[in-house]
């Protein structure tokens, strides 16, 4: 079989895209605390939330870049 080769630059692209997700759910975390005017303390106990939310926010993303391509690869193919 052939090896599966993950070059850095993808790896990379890829931490950067779970990073910016992660980011985003942490904002989200303090937004909704500032709103419902909750305890600080709130914003490391419901980590937990903020990684299943980061894990929701990168699949959706992976779902928009996998459509993005295949809509590329569909357009290029017809040309």
């Amino acid at each position: 079989m052939k090896d599966l080769v993950i070059t850095s630059r993808r790896l990379k692209k890829e931490i950067y895209i779970l990073s910016a997700c992660f980011t985003a759910a942490f904002l989200i975390n303090i937004f909704s605390i500032i709103t419902f005017k909750t305890p600080w303390y709130e914003m490391f106990t419901q980590i937990g939330y903020v990684v299943v939310i980061t894990f929701i926010l990168y699949f959706l993303m992976a779902c928009l870049r996998l459509f993005t391509t295949v809509v590329v690869t569909i357009f290029k193919i017809k040309k």
